[in-house]
């Protein structure tokens, strides 16, 4: 096959360009820290290299051009390398991010550890699953323990018109009536508390609390600067 004029030019010209950005590569994520993931994914990115360098050099475009857009090819495949190797970190971050666009979503310090930061109007909010069913929660330490809404307590299946609303409960806003319940599951990221009992409201409660006696069944409960930890 009869080669465009300046070929071997071209060629060597991309090459070294890709030969940089290996050299780059190799300094921003050095080889000894590889793993066989790494490697496999740094080897198909020599043999996709060794595809498009010819057909690069044969294209009869300017050599700033092809130089262009093997950068292109090149930065992103090494976007992808970097994306797989580095996803464990990435997630992290997201869901630091995440946590801090949405207070109530919280923050996974470890397996038994989840960090809230004080949201806007200065409380602290809790996303959690009740029953497998998502509930938002506020945090009341003057509450005696979970209080539901008649709205939550009728996305949890309960009849409100079969409750019995004869036992009085506290909250941060003094004491009311509540129907007594139980709650099979209660799931905080990591956390996860069994057979908690609980009351439907008899009022209209502008939102579900999470009180003292969920609190008291963790290992740790932490307030500083503007965050709630909790440990299973």
């Amino acid at each position: 096959m009869k080669r465009p004029p300046g070929y071997g030019r071209r060629a060597l010209v991309i090459v070294a360009v890709a030969a940089g950005f290996i050299l780059l590569a190799s300094f921003w994520a050095p080889s000894a820290q590889w793993d066989d993931y790494r490697q496999a994914y740094f080897v198909r990115f020599l043999l996709v290299l060794a595809i498009i360098v010819p057909r690069i050099a044969a294209s009869r475009q300017r050599l700033s051009t092809m130089a262009l857009q093997l950068g292109l090819w090149i930065g992103i495949m090494l976007a992808l390398v970097a994306g797989y190797g580095y996803r464990f970190e990435l997630k992290a971050l997201r869901d630091r991010v995440v946590a801090e666009l949405m207070p109530s979503r919280g923050t996974e310090v470890d397996d038994e550890t989840v960090s809230f930061r004080r949201a806007a109007d200065g409380q602290f909010w809790i996303d959690a699953e009740v029953d497998d069913l998502p509930l938002h929660f506020l945090v009341d330490t003057g509450a005696s323990g979970v209080v539901l809404t008649r709205a939550d307590a009728l996305r949890l299946g309960y009849r409100i018109d079969a409750l019995s609303f004869n036992e009085a409960f506290s909250t941060a806003n003094g004491r009311t009536h509540g129907a007594p319940i139980h709650l099979d599951r209660i799931r905080i990221g990591p956390i996860v508390l069994d057979d908690v009992p609980a009351w439907v409201s008899a009022g209209e409660l502008g939102e579900s609390l999470l009180g003292i006696s969920v609190l008291r069944r963790l290992s740790s409960v932490e307030m500083r600067n503007d965050r709630l930890t909790i440990r299973r």
